[in-house]
């Protein structure tokens, strides 16, 4: 079709939508450029939402996933990657290296990022304990990047340890550039690696992570709240981040505790923060639904190491492309990781198994969860915020101990693959069926039954599903169909879900 074609389809379209576009518009070609514009404008959000969004979502007690898209294509991070900027500061704090009352100082540098920040000039300060608290709820560009360069000397040594750190957690596939999270074509992860990146949080800071439950709080005579909307509405909601930017959509890396349950899932590429929350419910719902309340997984914590010096050169690694996926091999420690310094000084958490950088002291000394008189840095951070301190004291293993499980570190994600399709027994002895919908993933068959499921419990709570295939053109499709239904129940469901805004089709089972 001509775009002269194409604009009048458009202008008829505006017509019987808005009005627009009327033979009696006195700026024809106005008109004309005005209708292509929007129609070019309506088509294309779809398109960018494909192209970047991605979701995943894992029981943490058991590690099992239970909802994978796009689970291992190259994302932006956008703002998720102040998860990882905090998960090197509690490391810093379990070294003693960092206190609540330290005071970092905004370089001109930090001063002049873009937004979101909290608008500090250079030479300013502010304590560690309420820029943990800004990164949280703010979501502070010109805070990250001050820690980045308090502790490592400049944001680019830091972005170095972030991208190490990654490959010692287990995240294969993701490089960092800077600490905020702002655009970088070379800054990429995965949803695999943000949801691994979860997990090795709450392993190893399981106090110090209830920090991202903190829904506000006052800095400087004003209240900030906190970017994740769903807290306080979503019940079990504690965190994690929110991140946006033009390119990346609108994403969101959540932890739900419920029940005896914990799930931690992530969304990218939302269109709004409206639909990414909504999606997030959809994925969460349905994950609780299948999560376990018995903890099987194994932790693997990761050991922290002090930083290299902050006059000591920094090599870049090789950057990763949005195209590109990296790979690595597990048999060798020194393969998994560049390291840092010759000589690290290892700090021994409970559990802990693997390191990241070069030769091992014989010496190990013990430095978290107790820190300082016997509190952990959880409590000494937030104690207005429900922390509470840690009397435990776990015991050191050697540094052979550590050594020795480095290398397999890479090979032993802290979730299992995701299972074969699984299909609820039918509960009923009806012949009957609701069909939901004919799609080329399982995830996306599953997903909306869930959907249907949660939108009619009381006609579709009990039913059971199932998901025949039909191939359509070569393509093979996945019907998500409820099935042993009676004839009326089915009816009334159907209808029910129609009301909802959900297409279903009563059919007779095959």
């Amino acid at each position: 079709m001509s775009v002269a074609g194409k604009a009048r389809h458009a202008r008829a379209w505006l017509k019987m939508m808005f009005g627009f576009g009327s033979v009696n518009c006195a700026m024809r070609s106005l008109c004309t450029a005005g209708a292509i514009v929007v129609l070019l404008t309506l088509a294309t959000p779809p398109v960018l939402a494909k192209a970047r969004y991605a979701a995943m979502s894992v029981d943490a007690n058991t590690g099992q996933v239970l909802h994978a898209e796009a689970a291992d294509e190259a994302r932006y991070p956008a703002s998720l990657t102040k998860v990882m900027t905090l998960y090197l500061v509690f490391e810093q704090m379990q070294l003693g290296r960092l206190k609540p009352d330290t005071r970092l100082r905004i370089s001109s540098e930090a001063a002049s990022v873009p937004p979101s920040k909290l608008d500090l000039d250079p030479g300013d300060t502010i304590t560690v304990s309420d820029a943990i608290k800004a990164l949280v709820t703010k979501s502070a560009n010109d805070i990250a990047v001050a820690f980045a360069e308090h502790i490592a000397g400049s944001e680019d040594r830091f972005a170095e340890m972030m991208t190490r750190k990654a490959r010692a957690l287990g995240m294969t596939n993701t490089t960092f550039r800077n600490a905020s999270g702002l655009p970088d074509e070379e800054q990429t992860t995965t949803a695999r690696d943000m949801v691994t990146l979860a997990l090795r949080l709450y392993d190893t800071f399981p106090r110090e992570a209830q920090i991202f439950s903190l829904r506000s709080f006052h800095y400087d005579g004003r209240n900030i709240r906190n970017h994740n909307t769903m807290l306080g509405k979503f019940p079990g909601m504690d965190g994690i981040k929110t991140g946006y930017t033009r390119v990346s959509g609108f994403n969101l890396l959540a932890s739900v505790h419920r029940d005896g349950r914990h799930v931690v899932a992530v969304v990218f590429g939302g269109n709004s923060a409206h639909a990414r929350n909504a999606r997030m419910r959809v994925i969460l719902g349905r994950a609780l639904q299948q999560a376990s309340t018995q903890h099987t997984r194994k932790r693997l914590v990761i050991a922290a190491i002090r930083p290299a010096a902050r006059g000591a050169p920094a090599a870049r690694s090789a950057p990763v492309r949005v195209a590109a996926a990296s790979t690595r091999t597990s048999d060798s420690a020194d393969r998994l990781v560049e390291p840092m310094t010759r000589v690290a000084s290892v700090a021994v958490r409970t559990n802990e198994d693997a390191r990241e950088g070069g030769g091992w002291r014989s010496e190990v000394r013990l430095a978290a969860p107790i820190v300082n008189g016997g509190t952990s840095v959880a409590s000494r951070v937030g104690a207005n915020n429900g922390w509470r301190p840690s009397t435990a004291v776990p015991a050191a293993r050697p540094p052979s101990t550590l050594h020795a499980q480095a290398a397999h570190l890479a090979a032993s994600p802290p979730f299992a693959p995701a299972p074969a399709p699984r299909e609820r027994a039918v509960q009923g002895r009806g012949r009957t069926e609701i069909q939901v919908g004919a799609f080329a993933e399982v995830s996306e068959a599953r997903d909306r039954l869930a959907t249907a499921r949660q939108a009619s419990p009381k006609l579709l709570g009990d039913a059971g599903v199932a998901m025949p295939t039909v191939v359509v053109g070569g393509r093979t499709l996945y019907r998500a169909r409820f099935v042993g239904l009676d004839a009326a129940t089915a009816a009334s469901a159907c209808a029910h879900l129609r009301r909802r805004q959900i297409d279903c089709l009563v059919t007779r089972s095959e």
